[in-house]
């Protein structure tokens, strides 16, 4: 039985350590961020109270069941009853045209949904970038400290040996300190990247300790095959569709012709002990006198006017900024992509040279470590450049309602 526990302890410890030692992706941190209950419960909600109006809009007026009972005379018993039920009905179109305007204001919230998704994902994605490039950050510079500890311990032997200077040994351990501050900065940077993204992961994140993607991204779509899908963003699709309810619910409220109520009924009339029973058909319609409906059409078409021009002016400041940023993104990819093919290569061919040299006895340990902190540039260089390349491209996804390869 002990054994069993056992097992059954070193299996779990062993799925503890395996799911800790994960990495995340991007498309899984996004998939953890909108499958939680809160971010479905908020979407699901506002489209459950589309689809109430839409259900409203078609629903018709309940009928009403009229009941009178009247007594008369002093000498003969008079006794009479009235059974009436009427309907209101809809002769002009209004409520159809209600209907329609309810089923644009369903696509509306569903496109509002999904353009809160979009946001969603978007800030997913930058904060999961973000804690890749401090991830990345924080690797160059353990690489860096790896190598100044080397050198340390290589020049504290020698000096234990009596062949290395005071200065050469005072600067490598100057540097080491440096270093070693520097990453502790940036596991701190990291830490606290990492906390900001589990934020909008919720809890199950926590079981992951490191982040496994590229943070340059991969190559841009042409900027005309992104302007033609600029549409496509879900918030310039909810206005439109906004735009089309109001200007339905317009046309519902310039229909001026009233409803109508029919009545069908029995009248039962008892005098004495004899009694009679008669039909009644009756209509009522109201006069349009006073109330033509002239203030619900004016408001309707006043928000088709605010909705329209809410798109108009989100579009136009979109085709702007699609620009920029498409520009930005090709820039700094290009510079990002040339700077590692030169500079970071350049660097750690020269690290290598470096060292070669120092063993040879031809270069002092200054050079050394301006190989090193040239190398250590490089790549933090790199990784800054690559990151901006990725933040255009995430706003870029963003602003044309998802990625184009």
């Amino acid at each position: 039985m002990y054994r069993v526990y056992a097992a059954i302890g070193l299996l779990m410890v062993t799925t503890t350590v395996v799911a800790q030692q994960r990495s995340l992706t991007e498309n899984m941190a996004i998939q953890l961020g909108l499958s939680r209950d809160p971010v479905q419960l908020r979407m699901e909600g506002n489209i459950t109270q589309a689809q109430s109006d839409v259900i409203t809009a078609g629903t018709w007026p309940n009928p009403e069941f009229h009941y009178e009972r009247e007594t008369l005379g002093d000498d003969v018993d008079i006794v009479e009853q009235k059974f009436l039920v009427s309907q209101q009905f809809d002769f002009s179109g209004r409520r159809a045209l209600h209907r329609q305007a309810a089923d644009q204001h369903l696509d509306a919230a569903r496109h509002n949904s999904d353009a809160w998704r979009a946001e969603l994902t978007k800030n997913i994605r930058e904060r999961y970038y973000n804690a890749l490039l401090q991830q990345g950050r924080r690797h160059v510079y353990e690489d860096t400290q790896k190598r100044i500890r080397l050198l340390s311990k290589a020049l504290q032997k020698r000096r234990d040996e009596g062949d290395v200077s005071v200065y050469d040994y005072q600067r490598v351990y100057t540097e080491r300190a440096a270093i070693e501050a520097e990453v502790s900065n940036a596991e701190v940077d990291f830490h606290t990247a990492w906390q900001t993204l589990w934020a909008l992961l919720g809890p199950t994140a926590q079981d992951f300790r490191s982040l496994k993607g590229e943070l340059a991204p991969g190559t841009i779509a042409p900027l005309e095959q992104l302007t033609a899908v600029l549409e496509n963003q879900p918030a310039f699709r909810q206005l439109k569709a906004q735009s089309e309810a109001y200007a339905l619910q317009q046309r519902a409220e310039s229909r001026t012709f009233p409803d109508v109520t029919l009545g069908l009924g029995l009248k039962r009339e008892e005098i004495n002990s004899l009694s009679d029973n008669g039909l009644i058909i009756n209509a009522s319609i109201p006069i349009p006198v006073f109330d033509t409906r002239r203030g619900k059409q004016t408001r309707y078409q006043a928000q088709a006017m605010i909705a329209r021009s809410k798109y108009q002016l989100a579009y136009d400041t979109a085709r702007a900024e699609l620009k920029g940023l498409w520009q930005q993104g090709a820039q700094y990819q290009r510079s990002a992509a040339k700077f590692r093919r030169e500079a970071v290569r350049g660097a750690r061919e020269l690290v290598e040279i470096a060292e070669s040299y120092y063993r040879a006895g031809e270069i002092g340990i200054l050079e050394l470590l301006d190989a090193y902190r040239g190398a250590l540039n490089a790549n933090l260089t790199v990784l800054d450049l690559e990151f901006k390349a990725r933040s255009a491209r995430i706003k870029l996804d963003h602003l044309t309602g998802g990625p184009i390869q």
